[in-house]
């Protein structure tokens, strides 16, 4: 049976790296902790299946990790829920989930306001171009906005007009133009 983790195995080091921190070889731990050193070995590897039952693996860590002078949380490697947890931990902060996989409820909220927002604008343009095509093929504009569609060429023609009713009314029988002398020349308006 396997009873090792990554999680056993990171304390593990703990406790190598403290031993070798106070250059102690495993035999001369094994003789002043009193500890076995298979079981020495096993604490520092972080594999406990050498220890006959989960209370002896726990004894012997505490032990060794007073004589090292260290605080280790023992990671109990006999319950299976426990590693489980360790080891879905490990793998999201090795691999952690993308955003949008993480997020499925914002994502799906965000895909149906994108394709409201573009059925609405295909709509809009629909009924934009629909009216357009009705101004286009039946133009009713008013006669005030008929001046704005050309007002240059409407006021010029409305000068013209006037200056031939007026040149019309002189060269009549009711005014005698010789005595009046008179001529309406057109006259350029600059505006």
């Amino acid at each position: 049976m396997n009873l090792k983790s990554a999680q056993t195995a990171k304390v593990g080091k703990i406790f190598k790296d403290a031993r070798l921190q106070k250059s102690l070889s495993l035999t001369e731990v094994s003789i002043e902790a009193v500890i076995n050193i298979e079981y020495i070995r096993a604490i520092e590897s972080g594999d406990y299946s050498v220890f006959p039952a989960r209370t002896y693996a726990l004894k012997y860590f505490e032990k060794y990790a007073n004589f090292l002078s260290i605080e280790a949380t023992f990671f109990d490697i006999f319950n299976l829920d426990l590693i489980e947890k360790a080891e879905r931990e490990e793998k999201l902060r090795n691999h952690p989930e993308p955003f949008l996989e993480k997020n499925k409820i914002f994502s799906s909220l965000l895909v149906v306001i994108t394709l409201i927002a573009i059925i609405f604008l295909v709509i809009l343009g629909d009924s934009i171009e629909e009216k357009s095509d009705e101004t286009s093929t039946n133009p009713v504009m008013p006669d005030s906005l008929e001046l704005n569609v050309e007002p240059e060429q409407s006021l010029k023609s409305e000068i013209n007009e006037l200056n031939n009713q007026i040149n019309d009314f002189l060269y009549t029988d009711k005014l005698d133009s010789n005595e009046s002398n008179v001529n309406v020349y057109s006259i350029e308006l600059d505006e």
